[in-house]
């Protein structure tokens, strides 16, 4: 396949050159086309709160192609018989950053979107529609980058202080009754800490370590689902499962916890649209319940622990009965710095399967992956209650190739680098440059190797020390003076007494 890409975002050649071949619907070979639509850069945004720009990309199988002319339109319906925006022929070599000037957006609504274009020889069809769903709009139903207007509240399992030190995760859930036919239906959901969001037993979306980690007292986003098809006729079950995530858990190098707040909360806004035309919202509300889930224990540094003899089968459908629900708390929480996401959510991109298994000389049974990953682990086992299994993520073995996890360092260092075979690591200290040799029993050798006088007065000079390549030499900067950086290079010792 001969190809070719030449891209450019002001117009000037932005056809992509190609021997792709596209037939029209009346079956005829197409030598123009639309091949992709964009919105902000994202194929199929949901959660947007204001009206996006548009781009799409060109295939041709001629060179030197350049696009005269677009039409573009936006509807409410995939029929586009409910046009919101229509350009018209508009004469335009742009393909990108284009504008629907005057189009007016609804909150919760997906919108389909198509767009056709001409090189003033050939037109292409009509390119395969796109879509995006807005979020919540604002106060007067604006659209300004701001706050919406945020009805629901947050609430909380963790009722009492007894959670304030503990990392445990919980469960929050309600029903509410549908009675009509929907046509659709979008969910506006995020917590104080992280969740999970669950609609008659399944889990909604593909999200994961949601709502992410931000300045939450200044900015925290929520998110949107199309939960059309979750929704059922009579009696719906909706929950999530909390975890303390960056809110309240264990952070930062002095290790303290509460961070931003010492309870877990979740909200919820549901906006369904029946078939008849009328529209009904659901929230959060004191009539949820909650409880302790099965996860014990669950911190971003330090993992989790699930007691599978805690699991509440079908916990967030509407007929559940098994588990000790108990009122929920309300949590205050100002909604004036809540923003929606659209973009740069953390999904499961890839499954990897083990690329081999085996033991180590001290008889740890290791599972290699065989890369570096920033992922989770999936198994399969079998036990009898009460049987516990243990899983630890690390990196390397030691020479002698054992697991290479843990070591317990004689002083507290912002940073510490290994050289090339793990036998040695470099600390930087309040004052100090120091060089740490681990033992076979756990513990740790230190000496002070330098002192590097940094102020911190410029977090440019950080003093992070560094190995040469052959490890006979340490690189560290200092801002001595407070302000020039400065590089120090010194020799490593032979030994540490």
């Amino acid at each position: 396949m001969l190809f070719c890409e030449v891209c450019n975002h002001e117009g000037t050649e932005q056809l992509r050159y190609t021997k792709e071949i596209y037939v029209r619907k009346d079956g005829l070979k197409q030598m123009l086309a639309i091949k992709k639509i964009y919105m902000d850069y994202e194929t199929a945004p949901v959660g947007v709160s204001h009206m996006p720009q548009f781009a799409w990309e060109l295939v041709s199988d001629k060179k030197n192609v350049k696009q005269k002319s677009y039409e573009l339109q936006i509807a409410k319906d995939a029929d586009f018989t409910d046009l919101i925006y229509n350009s018209g022929k508009t004469e335009s070599e742009e393909s990108a950053h284009v504008y629907a000037e005057g189009a007016s957006l609804e909150s919760g609504k997906r919108y389909f979107v198509r767009a056709k274009a001409s090189d003033g020889q050939e037109e292409t069809d009509w390119s395969e529609t796109a879509s995006f769903v807005t979020a919540l709009a604002g106060k007067n139903g604006e659209w300004e980058e701001g706050a919406p207007a945020w009805k629901a509240p947050f609430v909380s399992a963790e009722t009492d202080d007894s959670y304030k030190n503990v990392s445990k995760g919980t469960y929050v859930r309600g029903t509410f009754e549908i009675k009509k036919d929907i046509k659709e239906a979008y969910a506006f959901t995020t917590a104080l800490g992280l969740y999970q969001f669950y609609l008659n037993g399944k889990k909604v979306g593909e999200d994961e370590m949601t709502p992410g980690w931000t300045s939450y007292r200044r900015h925290l986003l929520y998110q949107t689902y199309d939960v059309t098809e979750y929704l059922q006729k009579g009696i719906n079950g909706a929950g999530a499962m909390l975890a303390p995530g960056w809110y309240k858990g264990v952070m930062g190098l002095t290790k303290a916890r509460n961070n931003y707040g010492d309870q877990t909360a979740f909200t919820m806004e549901l906006l369904i649209r029946y078939t008849d035309g009328t529209t009904e919202s659901v929230y959060t509300d004191p009539s949820w319940k909650g409880c302790d889930s099965p996860v014990v224990f669950a911190e971003i540094y330090d993992g989790e622990t699930y007691d599978a003899a805690l699991e509440i089968p079908d916990w967030s459908k509407a007929e559940t009965t098994k588990g000790d629900w108990k009122p929920v708390q309300l949590v205050f929480f100002d909604t004036q710095v809540m923003r929606a996401q659209y973009a740069a959510k953390v999904r499961v991109m890839d499954r990897i399967p083990a690329k081999r298994i085996f033991k180590t000389p001290a008889g740890d049974t290791v599972i290699d992956f065989a890369q570096n990953m920033a992922g989770r682990i999936e198994v399969t086992a079998a036990g009898k209650p009460g049987d516990v299994i243990e899983l630890h993520c690390f990196e390397v073995l030691d020479k002698d190739g054992n697991v290479y996890r843990k070591i317990d360092m004689p002083f507290y260092c912002n940073h510490y680098f290994a050289n090339g075979d793990m036998s040695l690591f470099v600390g930087d200290a309040v004052e100090d440059i120091l060089l740490i040799k681990p033992e076979e029993d756990g513990n740790a050798k230190m000496k002070v190797l330098a002192n590097h006088n940094t102020t911190w007065h410029y977090q440019r000079s950080h003093c992070h020390p560094t190995f040469s390549w052959d490890g006979k030499k340490l690189l560290y900067a200092a801002d001595t003076d407070e302000w020039h950086d400065n590089l120090f290079l010194v020799d490593v010792p032979e030994t540490i007494d």
